[in-house]
């Protein structure tokens, strides 16, 4: 791995992987992955709804006392006697009852210590036909702990004494945090005490308002009242409330009968289970009317239809009319009774069909493929964008559809918000990275430039993307500076004055040069190189050259006025011009590459320097034939150059 690759991957690591990891620790403290994940699961449910509904369980039946029921039995639900047909009627199809109803006192206002009341009307039916059923579960209603201004009065000893009659002593396999009651409201005691269990109806509202979860258990004094909904299903799968288990945090276990696989409820600390919503609430038509099954109780005809449709079932019987807008808002619907959510989750534990969270291996092990895969991703920094941004384009789909098919195929709910922030992360931080290093990289290279090329040539180089200057062979004209007498001088001079002169000099014979568009290759001392017709062609190199030597040499004679009482020095410069083929481009090894040009040609323009008068300008041949311009050129000269077997055919400029 190269050393420049291995700085880009610390770079990486310390401005954009860590602190990805750093922020997505942050933001799991707020609570923030949890909200973008519970839209996304609204929405998936939303789409389950739309596309893939699925009726609850046949086992159970919801029996609405909706708004005609209530204009057809108003007399009748008033005094009772409706919901006394109405158990009688259920009990006669052998169903299991659960009423969602708390009827806190009786209609003539006694408590009924020693039994019903004659004159209590609707009420000694209701208590009678309760009575006969045998398989009633009766609704609460909870008062939560942390509602401690809520009135709810006092429970008396009879309440007390049927609450703990149906408190349920589980087996608790670890710290949980299930809900405590205050106290719970409940139907008066003559009518409580025919239940074979009471359950709370208690449901959990999420701060947005939506009903999401239901807690399954309330605890009061030593144990545990049920949901209505866990209630109804224990009793109807024969389960023993004291061999249920539950591990906080993963699952309530309902042990079935040997060779039966056991119902595994996945709950959170606090005991609180998923509503597996299915379909809307208006789609399910398979619901049956209150009015109507209170009828068969005076119609043989119907009644045996309805024991053929209800024989074994479980009946839940609530008020789903708007008089009393017992509705709550869904992740599905805006309007949902809250009986429907009671119902979807005793479907739920009877079918055995619940919406599973992720467990912490299988998240683990997202984590580090998505980790992986970004890392990878940004180690790819010197590669194509393209590659790199369609890389984090389809990392994030594929995080995207493997969290659809986990829920459609699994029932896992999304766990999605985190591992889509951490990629969407990477791959801005890493597309921010790229840019700025490009820029850095630009910002360089063109102060790079700009010390060998004239500024508008360098910034011509780098908005034209020519970053490689690759070598090639072609034409230009080379020019040698050099100061006569120069080594003795500085010999004979301190070191800052040297220093001084020199910087002075080459700083304006670079200036005299880049203003002629040539291209500086490199200062040797007192000597200065400079080629014309590269990167960039040029025409006329050779008329660019010769006028950049004619006006270096009268820069050299202002730089003699000036520096000559200061430092006592007789500034005199050799200049060189030879024009031909040469070889131009970044040349060097991979630690070392310097832009320059080599060849022959290069070499006699070097001779021609070295065999120029002080203060004068020699050029080759080649270059005087190249001349378009008006130059003077004094007479013909033999010049002897080593490596040339004839003399070499030079000129002096004179003007």
């Amino acid at each position: 791995m190269s050393k420049a690759l291995l700085s880009d991957t610390k770079k990486i690591l310390l401005r954009v992987f860590l602190p990805g990891l750093m922020l997505i620790a942050a933001l799991s403290l707020t609570g923030f992955f949890p909200l973008i994940d519970r839209g996304i699961y609204d929405r998936f449910l939303e789409i389950k709804a739309e596309r893939y509904p699925a009726p609850p369980s046949p086992r159970v039946v919801p029996v609405d006392l909706d708004d005609t029921s209530v204009h057809e039995l108003e007399e009748a639900i008033d005094s009772r006697r409706a919901f006394a047909d109405l158990l009688r009627v259920l009990d006669g199809c052998a169903s299991t009852v659960a009423l969602d109803f708390v009827f806190r006192n009786p209609l003539d206002g006694k408590a009924f210590p020693g039994g019903p009341s004659p004159a209590a009307g609707g009420d000694a039916e209701l208590i009678q036909a309760a009575a006969g059923t045998g398989r009633l579960v009766l609704a609460v209603i909870p008062v939560p702990e942390k509602l401690a201004n809520v009135s709810h009065g006092n429970l008396d000893e009879v309440s007390l004494a049927l609450l703990r009659k149906n408190l349920w002593h589980i087996r608790e396999r670890g710290k949980s945090a299930i809900p405590k009651a205050r106290s719970f409201i409940l139907s008066f005691p003559a009518l409580s005490e025919t239940a074979a269990q009471l359950g709370h109806i208690g449901v959990q509202q999420d701060s947005d308002g939506v009903f999401r979860k239901i807690p399954l258990f309330y605890r009061w004094e030593d144990g545990l009242i049920p949901s209505l909904a866990l209630a109804v299903a224990v009793l109807e799968l024969g389960v023993d409330p004291s061999s249920i288990e539950f591990h906080p945090g993963r699952a309530l276990i309902l042990p079935l009968e040997e060779g039966d696989r056991p119902v595994v409820i996945p709950v959170d600390r606090a005991g609180c289970v998923r509503i597996p919503y299915t379909m809307r609430w208006t789609d399910n038509l398979y619901r049956l009317s209150f009015a109507g099954a209170v009828r068969a109780m005076y119609d043989d005809l119907a009644f045996e239809e309805l024991f053929t449709e209800l024989a074994g079932s479980i009946c839940l019987v609530a008020d789903t009319s708007t008089y009393t807008q017992d509705f709550g808002v869904s992740p599905i619907e805006a309007v949902f009774p809250r009986s429907g959510m009671y119902h979807a989750v005793m479907s739920g534990i009877l079918d055995n069909s619940f919406y599973h969270e992720y467990t912490l291996g299988l998240k683990i092990i997202l984590c580090a493929l998505y980790g992986i895969a970004a890392l990878l991703l940004l180690l790819k920094l010197r590669g194509r964008d393209v590659v790199f941004n369609a890389g984090f384009l389809l990392l994030l789909f594929f995080s995207a559809a493997s969290c659809y098919v986990l829920w459609r195929f699994f029932s896992l709910v999304p766990w999605y918000g985190m591992s889509a922030f951490f990629i969407l992360f990477c791959g801005l931080g890493g597309f921010i990275f790229r840019q700025f290093s490009r820029y850095r990289e630009r910002l360089l290279f063109k102060n790079a430039l700009e010390r060998y090329f004239p500024r508008p040539m360098a910034q011509r180089i780098s908005s034209e993307g020519r970053l490689d200057l690759a070598p090639t062979y072609r034409e230009l004209s080379v020019l040698f500076a050099d100061i006569a007498g120069f080594t003795k001088w500085s010999a004979d001079n301190e070191q800052d004055v040297v220093h001084a002169f020199l910087n002075h000099y080459l700083e304006s014979m670079a200036a005299v040069i880049f203003e002629h568009g040539g291209t500086i290759d490199k200062f040797m001392g007192d000597g200065v190189m400079a080629f014309f017709g590269d990167p960039f062609e040029q025409d006329d190199h050779a008329d660019r050259a010769v006028r950049t030597a004619i006006a270096m040499q009268k820069q050299i004679a202002c730089l003699r006025d000036l520096w000559k009482p200061r430092v006592n020095i007789d500034l005199k410069v050799r200049i060189g011009i030879n024009t031909g083929k040469v070889i131009a481009g970044n040349l060097g090894t991979k630690t070392r590459i310097e832009y320059t040009v080599i060849g022959a040609a290069v070499n006699l323009g070097q001779r021609m320097e070295s065999s120029a008068p002080p203060g004068g300008i020699l050029v080759s041949d080649s270059t005087r034939r190249m001349i378009r311009g008006p130059v003077l050129f004094g007479g013909r000269q033999l010049v002897t150059v080593k490596g040339y077997d004839e003399p070499v055919e030079c000129y002096e400029v004179t003007g």
